[in-house]
């Protein structure tokens, strides 16, 4: 008996190996570079077409070679649709597959990519239909592979975590850890751990992240930047202040850069280079109140006297844009008093005290000549 089943479950496997295509490995990937990058011709045909499909760089597939590649239909009916899609579209491509899945319903790839670009329109809308859709998918590709693949877990915990209407950040965070311990390549996973794990305020895996993080060669400064403001809550601020730094080098935006800046700015207790830190932050966002705020509080915190003008012009500039906190508020109160003070004891005690002296003058010399008329009267 136990040998007939055994014989049944091999037939099984056999057959799903049988009928699993070679770009059916899709599920196993969400990071795009890694694809682009592999060894595996039909992973990089698949990462070369969907590198193309996110930069819109030609690039990617100039060196592309598909004519050695063995492919069963359903293969040949995604490379056909990739190969026709204009980049950066997302509708356009989630029907070309919905259409291929009714003649190919239980296509691992074309499901998977169904998913992938319905994901894609959800991330850009937020739509409550494509978050029922990639639930529904998501649970359908596990059924056809037997398990959860880093694809399926993905796309569903960014859902779950950054829904309205479905969220649960805690079950994405968990689901998401779960598949990490196995399959700890793919940098997008670690990157969105990291995520999660900032937003949740949750520093257990820092440590064994960040090393796996290294070792596959991750630098995507959103990710440095988390790792940085995770680092400083643990206490160790020369590895924050490194990432940190680590983040704008390898960063090509201008809010990002702000962004870091700002966090060093906050950190760093020399007001000279605090202030530096801030108006660095705020070259990149010029209309920021807060940021305005923060380089006067630090020109009134280092000497209110010798940076009163200072701080009094950042203060003010930031209350002219709405940000205004007790703080500022009261520093600003202060200042605007001092000016106040100043002018009146160098302008206009002196301009009263001046007209005063010139009365009593005025007075005074009116009060001699009528004494020497009066003197002169009398002596006639």
């Amino acid at each position: 008996m136990h040998k007939k089943a055994f014989v049944f479950v091999f037939f099984l496997t056999l057959v799903a190996l049988t009928y699993a295509t070679n770009f059916d490995h899709f599920v196993y990937y969400v990071d795009l570079d890694t694809m682009y990058e592999s060894n595996d011709p039909y992973i990089k045909t698949l990462g070369s077409l969907l590198k193309r499909w996110e930069t819109g760089l030609s690039k990617y597939v100039e060196n592309l070679d598909v004519s050695t590649l063995v492919l069963p239909p359903d293969d040949e009916l995604t490379l056909n649709i990739l190969q026709n899609i204009s980049p950066y579209a997302y509708i356009d491509p989630a029907e070309k597959f919905e259409t291929a899945l009714e003649v190919f319903p239980d296509s691992v790839v074309i499901n998977s990519l169904f998913l992938f670009f319905n994901f894609q329109y959800w991330q850009n809308s937020r739509d409550p239909a494509a978050a029922r859709i990639i639930f529904e998918y998501t649970q359908k590709i596990e059924n056809l592979v037997g398990e959860p693949t880093p694809l399926t877990v993905y796309v569903r915990s960014q859902v779950l975590f950054k829904s309205n209407i479905y969220g649960d950040p805690e079950k994405a965070y968990n689901d998401l850890k779960e598949i990490y311990f196995k399959y700890d390549h793919d940098k997008k996973i670690i990157e969105t751990l990291v995520e999660f794990s900032f937003l949740l305020n949750d520093t257990e895996m820092i440590e064994e992240l960040y090393n796996t993080y290294l070792r596959i060669g991750g630098n995507n400064p959103e990710t440095l930047f988390f790792f940085s403001k995770m680092f400083y809550q643990l206490g160790r601020e020369e590895e924050s202040v490194k990432l940190a730094n680590l983040a704008i080098e390898n960063s090509k935006s201008a809010i990002l850069n702000s962004q870091v800046y700002e966090f060093l700015g906050d950190i760093e207790e020399n007001y000279e280079r605090k202030i530096d830190f801030y108006r660095k932050s705020l070259n990149s966002d010029k209309e920021n109140g807060r940021l305005m705020s923060k380089i006067g509080m630090a020109y009134y915190n280092w000497d209110n006297k010798e940076n009163s003008e200072l701080a009094r012009y950042f203060l003010n500039a930031a209350e002219s844009r709405g940000y205004i906190t007790e703080d500022s508020q009261t520093a600003l109160k202060e200042l605007r008093r001092n000016v106040v003070l100043n002018i009146l004891f160098k302008y206009v005690i002196p301009i009263i005290l001046a007209v005063i002296l010139a009365l009593w003058l005025l007075s005074y010399f009116s009060k001699k000549r009528k004494q020497k008329e009066s003197e002169w009267i009398y002596k006639d």
